[in-house]
């Protein structure tokens, strides 16, 4: 199986958790914000993880690895900013219910993320 598809599946297993829980956590917490429009959170989450992972797979030196870790925060910081002000902007009546969701989905993904960041950087090679 190759590297990609391994992070691919990885990384759509970890989302489709989180919504599965995320969704009972919802239900059962916020009954008032039952609507689907949260929905896209974790779909522009699973999309922007499988992009990255996209431009991640090939081999790296330590130096790569660090300027494309670096530059995948940046954009990560910016990409999410637009998005959740925009879809705040479509969805005003649930304005609340998505900043929240979006938070935590953030928060909660930051692990996986920042566990894969120190696996890669033990298993890649080193600079010269």
């Amino acid at each position: 199986m190759s590297r990609f598809l391994k992070i691919s599946l990885a990384v759509t297993v970890i989302i489709f958790l989180l919504t599965l829980v995320g969704e009972v956590f919802m239900a059962t917490v916020f009954p008032q914000y039952a609507f689907r429009g949260h929905l896209f959170v974790p779909l522009y989450f699973w999309i922007f993880y499988l992009v990255a992972a996209f431009f991640a797979h090939r081999p790296m030196t330590a130096t790569d690895f660090t300027k494309f870790l670096i530059g995948f925060k940046a954009v990560k910081m910016f990409v999410s900013m637009v998005f959740i002000t925009a879809l705040a902007f479509f969805m005003r009546q649930y304005v609340v219910a998505i900043v929240f969701n979006f938070i935590v989905y953030y928060l909660l993904l930051l692990v996986p993320e920042c566990a894969y960041a120190i696996y890669a950087k033990k298993h890649i090679k080193k600079s010269k």
